[in-house]
C-alpha cells in the first residue's frame, strides 16, 4: 500500500516491508506441523483444525501459552499489517488529533506506530500508557488466561526498544488507566490502540478515549474476538468483547472484526 499525503505531512511514499524486516517474523516449526496435519486431513476428506491440539502440546512441553502459529512475541504479521493500514488511513485523510496506545507493555506495537509516523513525516505525537506493573485484578468475564501482575515489564525496556529502532520516544504515561487517562490524554485523538486485555481495563479505556476521538478517528481493540464470525478464533480474553459491546450498545459505532491470523482484534471508526 502506498499513500501520498501532501496536505499535512508533505509528499511522501511509504512502504510496509519493515513489518517483516524489523521484527521477529520467523515462523516456528510447530506452525508447519499444524499446516501439514491439516493438509493431510483435507486430502482424506476431513475437516480438521489441529491448532488447539498443537497449542496445548507446546504449552505442556514449554509453558508458553501463545499460539505457535504467530510469528512474533505477542503480535503477528497480520495484526501489524492491519495496524499499518489503519494508522496510515488516519494520516492520509488528515484526521485531527494525536495517537494513543493504552496498554503498551514493551512497545512492540508502539514502535510500529512510531515508524509509520516517521515514514509519513507526521508531526502528530504518540502517547503510550501502561502501569508497567502488570495487569490489575481480573474478574470472571476475563477467563483464566491471566492473573493479577501478569505481563509486568519496565519502562526502560520500552525506551530501549524505541532507541534500537532509531525512533524518538513517545510521551510515556506511567500509572493505572483510571488515573492517567482521566488527566493525561491529548485533547483530540486520531488513532487509538486499546490493549488492556481485561474487561475493566478496556471499559475504562473506552470511557476516556471515546469522547476525545475526532471525526473519522480509528479505535483498534486488541483481543476482540467474535466467535459468531470465527468460531475458532483466539477467544482467551472474552472480557474485551464484552466491554466493547456493552460500551457501544447505545452508540452509533459498531466494531468490525478483522482477520488477524492466530490472534484477534477489531476496530471502529468514530462517526460525526
Amino acid at each position: 500500500m502506498m499513500l501520498n499525503n501532501e496536505s499535512s505531512c508533505g509528499t511522501t511514499r511509504m512502504d510496509n516491508f519493515f513489518i517483516t524486516r524489523d521484527f521477529d517474523w520467523q515462523i516456528r516449526r510447530s506452525s508447519h506441523l499444524d499446516r501439514a496435519l491439516n493438509i493431510v486431513a483435507k486430502r482424506l476428506g476431513m475437516k480438521a483444525s489441529t491448532a488447539a491440539f498443537v497449542d496445548g502440546l507446546i504449552y505442556r512441553l514449554s509453558g508458553f501459552s501463545f499460539a505457535p502459529t504467530c510469528s512474533g512475541v505477542s503480535t503477528n504479521v497480520e495484526q501489524r499489517i492491519n495496524m499499518f493500514h489503519l494508522v496510515s488511513q488516519t494520516i492520509a485523510y488528515n484526521v485531527e488529533g494525536d495517537l494513543v496506545e493504552v496498554g503498551c507493555n514493551e512497545g512492540q506495537s508502539a514502535v510500529l506506530i512510531g515508524k509509520i509516523l516517521r515514514g509519513y513525516n507526521s508531526s502528530k505525537k504518540l502517547h503510550v500508557y501502561d502501569s508497567f506493573e502488570g495487569l490489575p485484578a481480573t474478574r470472571a468475564e476475563d477467563g483464566g488466561l491471566y492473573k493479577r501482575g501478569d505481563l509486568a515489564t519496565s519502562e526502560d525496556i520500552l525506551r530501549t526498544n524505541f532507541r534500537t529502532h532509531g525512533l524518538d520516544l513517545p510521551a510515556i504515561h506511567k500509572g493505572w488507566f483510571d488515573d492517567t487517562l482521566a488527566q493525561e490524554l491529548p485533547a483530540q485523538i486520531s488513532f487509538a490502540h486499546l490493549d488492556g486485555d481485561l474487561y475493566d481495563s478496556i471499559m475504562v479505556s473506552l470511557k476516556y478515549v471515546y469522547p476525545r476521538l475526532a471525526e473519522g478517528a480509528i479505535c483498534l481493540v486488541d483481543d476482540y474476538c467474535d466467535t459468531s464470525i470465527n468460531p475458532n478464533g483466539w477467544n482467551y480474553l472474552p472480557g474485551v468483547k464484552k466491554a466493547c459491546d456493552e460500551f457501544l450498545a447505545d452508540k452509533r459505532e459498531t466494531i468490525s472484526y478483522l482477520y488477524s491470523g492466530a490472534f484477534t482484534h477489531g476496530f471502529f471508526r468514530k462517526l460525526a
